[in-house]
């Protein structure tokens, strides 16, 4: 007799890795519960029923059952809303889309729902395959400011990302025209109480300013310059370090395949 608890939910696919002979586990972003594993039977036989379901941020509709005790939910149907073809031709694009869905399963606990973080990955997505759609050099171009937006929103929502309007040891508002700080543990202060710390000029604030009022499209349509960009993605790489306390695998491969990329 089958018992638990039944769900459904729209969902991301972040992860998928082999189970027994037959079986895969996946790891999903559901929508209405947030990370969730589950044990997808029969995904690897020869009538595997999942298809593309499980490709990198896929988005699809599950059921899946959970029972008091067990760590395992069991998935019970999964059909693909959206599959992300256009971008698999593009490596690093697929390998920016791989670090995000890694930033998710380490910043969330399992089975805490965030719909602002579903709907950052749902319209982040869909600029990713717009950009592709309209070619290699549009597509990298892009992957830059809009990674730095995605960091961004997921260290805030995660509950990492710092204010950067007052020092957090002495409380002193900061000039915006004026210096910051950055300590290793990724307190934000004022050059009197952190002379050593890491410096974030006000550009960089208010790119961070920018990103937090803006949608996707209309941060990349004013995306500040590179140096800026750079800035961004050093604190932001300090931020998640001080947060995970390890770098994330996936970043340095997105690194590394964005800079072979023609441009």
């Amino acid at each position: 007799m089958t018992t638990g608890t039944l769900h459904a939910s729209d969902a991301f696919a972040l992860r998928a890795y082999d189970y027994g002979e037959a079986h895969k586990i996946v790891v999903l972003f559901t929508r209405a519960d947030g990370l969730i594993r589950a044990v997808a039977h029969g995904a690897r036989s020869a009538k595997n029923k999942y298809g593309a379901a499980f490709e990198l941020l896929s988005e699809v509709t599950v059921a899946y059952r959970e029972r008091e005790g067990r760590e395992l939910a069991q998935l019970t149907a999964c059909d693909v809303k959206r599959a992300r073809f256009a971008i698999a031709a593009d490596p690093s694009a697929m390998a920016m889309l791989g670090y995000w869905a890694e930033l998710v399963c380490e910043l969330f606990p399992p089975r805490q729902a965030s719909d602002p973080a579903y709907r950052l990955l749902s319209a982040s997505c869909e600029v990713v395959e717009r950009q592709v759609a309209a070619g290699s050099e549009e597509a990298w171009r892009v992957q830059s400011p809009l990674t730095a937006y995605v960091e961004t929103w997921l260290l805030r929502l995660a509950g990492f990302l710092p204010s950067w309007k007052r020092c957090a040891l002495c409380g002193s508002v900061f000039d915006p025209e004026g210096a910051a700080r950055l300590a290793f543990d990724g307190t934000p202060s004022c050059p009197d109480c952190q002379p050593a710390g890491r410096a974030i000029s006000p550009a960089a604030r208010r790119a961070y300013a920018a990103i937090q009022r803006l949608a996707p499209d209309d941060f990349l349509s004013q995306s500040p310059p590179a140096p800026v960009l750079d800035d961004l993605a050093e604190v932001n790489q300090r931020l998640l370090q001080a947060a995970l306390e390890r770098p994330l695998k996936s970043y340095a491969v997105w690194r590394r395949l964005r800079a072979e990329s023609p441009q």
